[in-house]
This record gives C-alpha cells, structure tokens and sequence, in this order.
C-alpha cells in the first residue's frame, strides 16, 4: 500500500546517514533494530530529500528533476523505494 502521495515524509528519528564514499554509496543504521540498509548514489538523492516537508510527489518531482536523462519510470522506481524505506520503519509519515 503506497503513502498519500501528498502527505508530508520525514526521516524517522532511529536512523542514522552514514556516507561510506563520495557520492557512491551510503548506509542507514536503524538504530533500535541494528539493521543496515545500503543506498546507491539515487537512494542517497531520495534521503535527502526526506525532509519532513516534501510529499512523495515533490520527491518524485526532484529527483525526476535532478537526474541527467531521468528514466520514463522514475515515479514508480521512487514510489518503490519510499514504499520500502516505509516497510522498514525508515520513514514516518
């Protein structure tokens, strides 16, 4: 079940951002868990978007926005994403 594409998404405060390398990749820790989730450069895009102010679809809109040559899916890959990071209690609506 995707989020209210105009409900604002903020980061959950248990989780921790961890860049490993210069925009290649990064990490969540959810700190109550100890689960790690990896992110590539666009997963790191979409988490700093996150901001507690943005709905999905201002998101969508950014990255869409941000990315050279954007795939035609990219609102679906994004809605994808934010689903999952919503599934492991990464994001709060």
């Amino acid at each position: 079940m995707a989020m209210d594409d105009q409900k604002k998404i903020s980061r959950s405060p248990d989780v921790v951002f961890r860049n490993l390398a210069v925009e290649e990749s990064a990490v969540l820790l959810h700190v109550t868990s100890g689960a790690y989730h990896g992110l590539n450069d666009t997963g790191s895009l979409i988490w700093s978007l996150i901001d507690g102010e943005r709905t999905r679809a201002d998101i969508v809109r950014e990255v869409r926005d941000r990315l050279p040559d954007a795939p035609e899916g990219v609102a679906a890959d994004v809605n994808h994403f934010l689903d999952d990071l919503r599934e492991r209690d990464l994001i709060d609506e």
